[in-house]
């Protein structure tokens, strides 16, 4: 092997160090640069709240795992979040229990999972745009159920969620603990797991191996749209209000979050903890944005550039696959 050969077989491994840890690497740097630079950042206040900021994106993400590692995208998700928080609501406000209130929450949820699961699995449809679909459903139908009102004083399950601290620990982070080991466990060390796995990365062999692939897409997606009840459920409480933009492009910044982590999206490759690690990159930046006093229009542009950075990385990814 002369010089330039070697040259270039090193340049190969250090991209691909790159596209497989730069994420890690990305994350650490960012937080000694914003530790050294802006104190406030450092203080255990601020983590907290950092924290507490991403909790809607890292359930969401989680189920955004599940979906994605299947070749599919669900971009229904915040206007499954606002619909099932219009659906507490209005019973709530028109004096059901606020156990029976929660349960309708949650049932619609499941509801709307079942229909883009389906819709994808069993009729064949696009995944981007039968989820979209749902999408604008779901919010046209807050609208109606609420008027575009928005409410304050929910149930004392909200207050709880939202107010109570373990150990000095919110409780809504210790939620996030929890629901990220389960999506571990379940991906990583189930059948399954490795079913879902299966049909992502071929769907032809996961076929001949006598794998229901249509049943596994579809609870993909009927797992993400209870979990959509559930991150609007904590967004709720967490904030102690209903509002008829709750989650308005949520979607896509949690997208951005699992193929950061690593998640490819054509399926078939990704983990948790990456999915964690991307998620909490996300809040980072967003906090970093706001300890620096950035105007809101810059914010945007940044997000826009995070979710760009996301999928060029996956597209090198994928290319250096197809090229070994």
């Amino acid at each position: 092997m002369d010089k330039s050969e070697r040259s270039g077989a090193f340049g190969h491994w250090v991209l691909q160090i790159g596209l497989k840890y730069g994420i890690y690497l990305l994350f650490l740097f960012i937080i000694v640069v914003l530790s050294i630079t802006n104190p406030s950042f450092r203080t255990m206040a601020n983590v907290s709240n950092v924290l507490l900021q991403v909790t809607t994106y890292a359930v969401l993400g989680i189920g955004m795992t599940f979906v994605i590692m299947t070749g599919g995208i669900d971009v229904s998700i915040g206007g499954i979040m606002v619909c099932c928080g219009s659906v507490y609501t209005v019973l709530s406000q028109s004096g059901m229990p606020d156990s029976v209130s929660i349960l309708a929450m949650f049932l619609a949820a499941l509801l709307v999972g079942i229909v883009n699961g389906v819709s994808v699995a069993y009729l064949g449809m696009p995944a981007f745009l039968a989820t979209l679909a749902t999408q604008c459903m779901c919010r046209g139908m807050s609208l109606v159920l609420t008027g575009g009102a928005s409410y304050r004083n929910l149930g004392p399950s909200f207050t709880f969620f939202g107010k109570t601290k373990l150990l000095n620990i919110p409780v809504q982070i210790w939620v996030i603990v929890l629901l990220f080991l389960a999506g571990y466990l379940i991906l990583h060390k189930t059948v399954y797991g490795r079913k879902l796995i299966a049909v992502g990365g071929n769907l032809n062999a996961a076929r001949v191996s006598g794998i229901n692939d249509k049943m596994i897409i579809c609870s993909a997606y009927i797992m993400m749209g209870v979990i959509s009840g559930a991150a609007g459920y904590l967004t709720m409480s967490r904030l102690g209000s209903y509002y008829a933009s709750m989650g308005d492009g949520i979607e896509f910044m949690v997208i951005a979050a699992v193929v950061i982590g690593g998640t490819s999206m054509v399926g078939g490759s990704g983990s948790m903890f990456g999915t964690l690690v991307g998620t909490l990159l996300i809040g980072v930046i967003n906090n970093a944005l706001n300890l620096f006093r950035v105007d809101a229009e810059w914010q945007n542009v940044a997000k826009g550039f995070i979710i760009f950075l996301a999928v060029l990385f996956d597209a090198l990814k994928n290319h250096m696959k197809q090229a070994e």
